[in-house]
Order: structure tokens, then C-alpha cells, then sequence
């Protein structure tokens, strides 16, 4: 019994770890910061975009400015004097293509699962939520002066076939353990994770195949949520858990990697 809980608890933090972050908020910035890059959106449409729900996003930690904490139109200024790309990271432990040096940010972007790159100035978010209350989360960006980003192309169309491939695979393997019964006792969350889709944080004419494969990853990272809610997920011995974190863990990482070429679609 001890070792079954164990087992839960290794695979629960396991699984977390590649699908950690539900809401991005690097995501929607990059997409909009490339939008506005090429001409296509206005300044304050990035920021309005970037901020949500959310409180007004500030910056702390640009050298530029005497002030400890600036305004994020800041750090987008900075991004289009550097006149490179900007692009979302999101780097787990086993996997940080596409994260440059130095090691600071590095680690700051690795414990918060998301990041936004561009020259060689680096962004991580920490978002502090206030629930159960209604007040606004409020989002710092701390910046890090950064080592030029080293490329990680993957276009939208091999990570759509990726995408694919990995339901197809991950479904069979759930099947075969016979550990998907879970399924039944989330019907209505699973309806509404669906959903998820369907409200895409994304400038206008943004291409087309990018977003139907953001609107289908964020449809699977709500799913892969609730999955990861419980550890165990219909499961009833350690060899079931193990087999229900190998149809998994591909498909977190899949659908991490969709998020990534969907949202940086702009840029290449």
C-alpha cells in the first residue's frame, strides 16, 4: 500500500511537471509582441491583450530604468530597438530547446515553465492569484539581460502530425491498461475542458493552421489538467498508474510543443 502511494505521488509530480503551466500568459505575448513586430497590431493592443483579466502587467529588473518596477510597454519598446524575434519558451526539466543563457534565467524560466525571449532580453512571469477572491491576479515579468536565443524551429505542420500521432498512440495505451473509466466520473469538466478552445488569446489574421493547433493544444492541456489532478485516474495498482503515465507523458509532451509552434508562428 505504502508503495502504491509512492508510486502516485512520483507519477503525480512527474506529470505536473511537463504540463504545469494551464494559463499561459507568455504565450498570448509573444503571439501579439510578433503581431505588432510586423506591423499588424498597435502597441496598446499587445498590452491589452497580454494583461486580460489580470491587473496591468509591470516589469521589474530592466537595467535601463532607474525605477524598480516599469510598465510592460517598457520592455516591448526594448524588444523592437533589439530588432530580433520575440518567442515563447517553455522549458521542463529534460527539455529546454530554444532557452538561452545566462544561467539565472535559465532557472527562473525552468521554475516557472514559461518564458519570452527576444535578443537579448529575457521575460518570466510570476502570477499571483487571488482565489477565492475576485481581485484581478497580479503578473511581475522579471527581466534578465539574456545570450542570443538559440533556435528551435518546429514548424505547424509537423507539430499538428506530432500532435496526432502522440492522441492516437496515448489513447491505445490508456485502452490496453483498461484505466480510462475515469473518465466517466468528469463527464461534465471534461466538457467544459473541451471548451477550451474556443476563446483564443490571439492577434487578428493570425495564420490559420496556427490557430486551429493552439485552439486544439489548449483543448488538450485542460484535459491533461484534470488527468493530473489525480495521480492514479481509474488505476487500481502501481502497474496500472505506471501504464496511464506512459500514455501520458508523451502527449504533454506533445501538446507542449504544439503550444509552442502555434504561438510562434509569426516568427519564422
Amino acid at each position: 500500500m505504502a508503495s502504491e502511494k509512492a508510486a502516485e505521488s512520483d507519477v503525480g509530480a512527474e506529470l505536473t511537471r511537463l504540463g504545469r503551466v494551464s494559463k499561459l500568459r507568455s504565450g498570448p505575448l509573444a503571439a501579439w509582441t510578433s503581431a505588432w513586430l510586423a506591423g499588424t497590431t498597435s502597441i496598446d493592443q499587445v498590452i491589452d491583450a497580454a494583461s486580460g483579466d489580470d491587473a496591468p502587467h509591470q516589469v521589474g529588473g530592466l537595467a535601463e530604468f532607474d525605477a524598480e518596477l516599469v510598465p510592460l510597454r517598457d520592455a516591448l519598446v526594448a524588444w523592437r530597438r533589439s530588432g530580433q524575434p520575440v518567442r515563447l519558451v517553455l522549458p521542463v526539466a529534460g527539455d529546454v530547446r530554444g532557452l538561452p543563457g545566462p544561467a539565472d534565467f535559465r532557472s527562473t524560466a525552468l521554475e516557472a515553465g514559461e518564458a519570452v525571449s527576444g535578443g537579448t532580453l529575457g521575460l518570466v512571469p510570476q502570477v499571483i492569484d487571488y482565489a477565492p477572491s475576485s481581485a484581478p491576479s497580479t503578473v511581475l515579468w522579471q527581466a534578465f539581460r539574456t545570450e542570443p536565443p538559440p533556435d528551435d524551429y518546429q514548424s505547424v505542420g509537423d507539430a499538428q502530425y506530432e500532435l496526432t500521432q502522440v492522441i492516437r498512440d496515448s489513447a491505445s495505451m490508456l485502452s490496453a491498461a483498461d484505466v480510462a473509466g475515469w473518465i466517466d466520473d468528469i463527464a461534465d469538466e471534461l466538457h467544459d475542458a473541451r471548451r477550451a478552445g474556443e476563446h483564443l488569446n490571439l492577434p487578428p489574421r493570425f495564420p490559420s493552421r496556427a490557430v486551429a493547433l493552439v485552439a486544439q493544444a489548449e483543448r488538450l492541456q485542460a484535459v491533461l489538467d484534470l488527468a493530473f489532478r489525480d495521480p492514479t485516474g481509474g488505476a487500481i495498482d502501481r502497474t496500472g498508474i505506471a501504464a496511464r503515465a506512459e500514455g501520458l507523458r508523451p502527449l504533454a509532451a506533445a501538446v507542449r510543443r504544439a503550444r509552442l509552434a502555434g504561438y510562434n508562428a509569426l516568427t519564422y
